[in-house]
């Protein structure tokens, strides 16, 4: 019986809504009485994935999940400034190499988690890990534990990162090439800058973040992945365009990444505890969806975990490691 699981969620911007239906469905009591999560012990995730299970580790559950994804003021994280898409975002992008400077963003999270630190989810008893990427060393991150090795400025001291903001790190996830502009930090050892991007040019889909090696899993670890939809999406996508081939190849680049890398090692311990969610035809950047469109991608992602959860065993469960379930944990 699983009452208390670990999860990881995949990037996808918007299409992100559609991962919310699926744990709407997990949290199901009456529908799934021997199966059903009605907590999350341990979440990960990348670019939307981390906002998701960034919000589920501050202690709020699918549904207030849901409020949140579904009634987010999209519009206003396109803060190109004045000019619009195309001229202040243009300018953005040859002075701070992206369209949106990522501040509304990161506003309008820190007051959906209430400034929390990843100290104060350790001390509530949560674990909360994201990906990001330092395209500077070429390196996936881990956060919060990498924010470790760099500063925050020249003369500054390394990063602690109990006391690091949970939005700054969902911030720097969700950096998506040519749109957010990356976030800088001081690689420590070195002394050099360091650009930080979204975590999907790595991973975007880090199932095996809780996976261990020495022991069976006390409880399974379900992972959240969207199919199908666009990449760039609506008015973004012509503004890039205008901008000329060299940003639209760049982005086109790193959307085949993020689709791509993780699909490439999909395995059999990914796929007995994999969710896996249409987005139909949505992009990444559709920031103005009607009501259908959003009802449409909770409907989509309610109708994806019913049917994983109608066929799920949890005899069937291998990590990566070939670690099955403990017996305690199936019954």
């Amino acid at each position: 019986m699983v009452h208390e699981a670990d999860g990881v969620f995949q990037g996808g911007g918007v299409k992100g809504l559609a991962l919310v239906g699926a744990i709407l469905e997990f949290a199901d009591e009456g529908g799934h009485p021997e199966s059903y999560v009605d907590r999350w012990v341990q979440v990960a995730g990348t670019s939307a994935g981390a906002i998701i299970a960034a919000y589920l580790a501050s202690g709020h559950d699918a549904s207030e999940t849901e409020t949140l994804v579904a009634n987010a003021p999209y519009a206003e994280f396109q803060d190109w400034g004045p000019g619009g898409a195309v001229i202040g975002g243009g300018l953005n992008l040859l002075r701070v190499h992206g369209l949106a400077h990522g501040e509304a963003f990161h506003d309008w999270f820190q007051r959906a988690v209430e400034g929390r630190t990843f100290g104060d989810l350790k001390r509530d008893g949560r674990t909360l890990r994201m990906i990001a990427a330092d395209i500077t060393r070429r390196e996936m991150l881990v956060l919060p534990d990498a924010l470790s090795g760099y500063r925050l400025a020249e003369d500054g001291e390394p990063i602690d990162p109990d006391a690091f903001e949970i939005a700054a790190a969902v911030r720097m996830s969700m950096s998506i090439p040519y749109f957010f502009q990356p976030v800088r930090l001081i690689h420590h050892d070195t002394g050099q800058p360091s650009t930080i991007v979204d975590g999907g040019v790595l991973s975007n889909f880090p199932v095996w973040i809780f996976d261990v090696t020495d022991r069976e899993a006390t409880r399974p670890t379900f992972g959240f992945k969207l199919t199908g939809g666009k990449g760039m999406g609506g008015g973004l996508h012509r503004v890039v365009h205008t901008l000329g081939w060299a940003v639209e190849m760049g982005s086109d680049i790193f959307h085949t990444a993020t689709d791509a890398w993780d699909k490439r090692f999909l395995s059999q311990a990914t796929a007995v505890r994999t969710c896996t969610v249409s987005a139909g035809d949505v992009g990444t950047t559709d920031f103005d969806l009607t009501p259908a469109q959003k009802q449409g991608l909770l409907d989509s992602g309610r109708g994806a975990a019913r049917a994983f959860l109608e066929g799920w065993s949890p005899d069937d469960y291998v990590n990566r490691h070939g670690r099955k379930l403990a017996p305690a944990s199936r019954t």
